[in-house]
């Protein structure tokens, strides 16, 4: 029999550094949960406030009696030239004709092309001026203090006086003229910035956008102009040894946003003090551009790229997208055969507790009660994106205005709401018009089939045809089988209804006919000059328009333009003191009349007696500036400043060169002196200098 010993647990030795290092193990596992368990609240607590916002925005938009959803179809069905459902159902069950008069779209192209005069032209509708009253820089002034200290000086050794006036009127002089050095050198920084304005506007597509804008305009409520914003894009430069070289560059792009993606801020009564969310959609080539760009979140990329990538997202569904789907001729996005992946781009004010808890730290957030305005890209359940609003101003890049604003609402008016009325009746008029023109075009037949003959073929009618008739059993053969009649053509009539309201839409949308190629028949309209006259009229009640968007969308676009070129550029061309002109109206109303009075203007001034007073600088600032308007490069015909310069000291320098070789020729006379044409030039002792 073989004893054994007891089963006695074993107590395991670990040493101190062993320990340690699996204590901090454990340590760190956790902490890493409990990171990750709070980044996914975090990302739940924000993209439930994101997704709140939409909803809230999305349910007063689509309210019935509120909303402008609905205004947004039926201005997409007006330009198109479509009835709504109900009421084709309505025309189709009476049996009349579907016509359609295209009023209102004819009003839209007329108002976009009037606008696109204004913005879309060689004439800027913008520029960049300089300070009217600009400082004069320290160290110039310094230079001023050295430059009459050292006459001073002068005048000491000389043994002179010293006059405290003569010094306070030399400082003043020489104060004034630096002065007029710096507002000179502020109308060059002026026209570089302008030109470095302009580069960036084109490569940004800001033009193309202003179009798709100003058709938006008198057509739908809003109209809205995004950007700034920063994409990257591909540029490819050609080497020396012609193989392109690819390189991705930051850029600054602007977009025209459709009204049917905005929601907004239901009690703001200014855009600006509104929050938006815009829908997107995105490929998946889109968000893996994403993985390479700085500030989103790789792994929430992924995420969605793993969740939603093979057959798409749609859940941001609204109530407009399948009649809008139908209407622009695109995929119904309930279907989404595409796989586009939907998201909403958020700009708005969140609390600083929510951004702590997703991510951001205590330096950037020093209050987490306070809010911040933000932007952030949610997809599905997923933040992709949030940072804060790189706007100095903290203004969100959507500039929205309308083609009638109405005051205390950033929703306004476009021509197919003032135009809705006429146009129910115009469509009306002509409906009743066509189906009165296919009755009254050829006589009505009545038929007594009781009289006709046997198989007698009763609805084909033909020239000469012969009808085969029975007598009539009672003996009353007069009753003719088959009788015609004509029926009354009320066409002059409903015409001139048409006519009559038509001409009521010229006066409700401001676009007569003649504005837009139409003839105007009687009154002013007959002459070439009372046309004109009609038409600057008309012209002026545009100006309201164009006043709309300067005011509220080329104004602060161009400012945020300018607040982010501030922020970037490293090349000093501006300094912060120039100012942004909006010229829109200006344009609209002056721009034949200024380019008549410049050209009235160098007519006159043609002349010895005002040539002497302008000067050759003076007529050159002219000429390149009628120039310019006229769309000829001034800059190339004139000669630059620093070239009118150097020809003035060039004809300077021949005319002393003759006066000293007549001089030369007649002898020395004394006490005569020669000055030059332009003057001796007084220091504060009042000799030549």
């Amino acid at each position: 029999m073989v004893n054994t010993l007891p089963q006695r647990g074993v107590l395991r030795v670990v040493p101190p550094a062993q320990l340690e290092a699996q204590i901090k193990a454990q340590d760190e596992k956790k902490a890493a949960a409990d990171t990750q368990a709070l980044s996914e609240t975090a990302l739940v607590n924000l993209a439930a406030h994101i997704r709140t916002q939409y909803d809230m925005f999305s349910n007063h938009r689509n309210d019935a009696s509120a909303g402008w959803s609905e205004r947004l179809l039926v201005a997409l069905r007006a330009f198109n030239g479509q009835y709504d459902a109900d009421k084709l159902g309505k025309i189709r069950q009476f049996g009349g004709s579907e016509v359609y008069a295209r009023i209102v779209a004819m009003k839209c192209r007329g108002a976009s092309s009037l606008l696109r005069d204004v913005y879309l032209t060689p004439d800027k509708p913008w520029g960049v001026t300089p300070p009217t009253d600009p400082d004069v820089p320290a160290s110039v002034m310094e230079n001023v203090q050295k430059l009459v200290m050292g006459e001073v000086a002068n005048l000491q050794r000389a043994g002179q006086p010293i006059d405290p006036d003569m010094i306070r009127d030399r400082v003043m002089q020489l104060h004034e003229a630096s002065r007029q050095a710096e507002k000179k050198q502020g109308m060059k920084r002026a026209r570089l910035a302008e030109d470095k304005i302009e580069e960036l506007l084109d490569e940004g597509g800001f033009y193309k956008a202003l179009s798709e804008f100003l058709v938006d305009l008198p057509l739908f409520p809003i109209a809205c102009i995004k950007g700034p914003v920063v994409k990257i894009v591909p540029t490819v430069a050609w080497g020396t040894t012609g193989q392109p070289t690819i390189e991705q560059q930051p850029r600054l792009i602007w977009y025209r946003v459709s009204p049917f993606d905005l929601y907004m801020t239901p009690g703001a009564s200014d855009v600006d003090d509104a929050e938006i969310i815009e829908r997107l959609r995105f490929s998946r080539s889109d968000l893996n551009d994403m993985l390479d760009l700085p500030g989103f979140d790789v792994e929430a990329v992924r995420a969605v790229l793993e969740e939603y990538g093979a057959g798409g997202l749609v859940d941001n569904w609204d109530t407009t997208d399948s009649e809008r789907a139908a209407q622009e001729s695109r995929e119904n996005p309930r279907f989404n055969r595409s796989g586009m992946i939907a998201c909403l781009e958020y700009h708005g004010s969140v609390q600083g507790k929510l951004l702590i808890e997703y991510g951001m730290t205590k330096e950037q957030i020093p209050d987490e009660l306070r809010d911040y305005s933000i932007q952030a890209w949610l997809i599905g359940r997923h933040v992709v994106k949030c940072q804060f609003s790189p706007s100095p101003r903290k203004r969100h890049p959507y500039f929205i205005t309308s083609f009638e604003k109405v005051p205390g609402t950033p929703i306004g008016n476009g021509l197919p709401d003032i135009l809705a009325d006429v146009a129910d009746v115009c469509n009306a008029t002509l409906r009743a018009l066509v189906n009165n023109l296919s009755i009254a075009s050829g006589p009505q037949v009545v038929v007594n089939v009781d009289r006709l003959a046997d198989g007698e073929d009763v609805e084909n009618m033909h020239p000469w045809k012969r009808w085969h008739m029975k007598s009539d059993p009672m003996g009353n053969n007069s009753q003719e089988p088959v009788s015609f009649f004509m029926p009354e053509s009320n066409a002059q009539q409903l015409l001139q209804v048409y006519k009559e309201f038509n001409n009521i839409a010229d006066e409700l949308s401001a676009i007569p006919k003649y504005q837009t190629g139409g003839g105007a028949s009687g009154g002013a309209g007959r002459t070439a000059s009372g046309l004109a006259m009609l038409m600057t009229n008309a012209s002026k009640i545009l100006q309201t328009v164009a006043a709309n968007v300067d005011r509220d969308v080329m104004g602060p676009a161009l400012l945020q333009l300018y607040d982010m070129m501030m922020l970037t550029d490293t090349s000093g061309v501006l300094r912060g003191d120039e100012a942004i002109t909006i010229m829109g109206v200006n344009v609209a109303v002056q721009r034949e009349t200024q380019r008549s009075r410049q050209l009235e203007f160098l007519q006159i001034t043609g002349n010895p007696l005002d040539m002497q007073i302008l000067g050759p600088r003076g007529r050159a600032t002219v000429l390149r500036k009628v120039a310019g308007d006229i769309g000829l490069p001034g800059e190339e015909i004139v000669p630059s400043e620093d070239k009118l310069e150097q020809m003035e000291q060039q004809q300077q320098q021949q005319q002393q060169q003759m006066q000293q070789a007549a001089a030369a020729a007649q002898g020395n006379q004394p006490g005569k002196t020669s000055t030059n044409d332009m003057g001796p030039r007084t220091n504060i002792a009042g000799g030549s200098g």
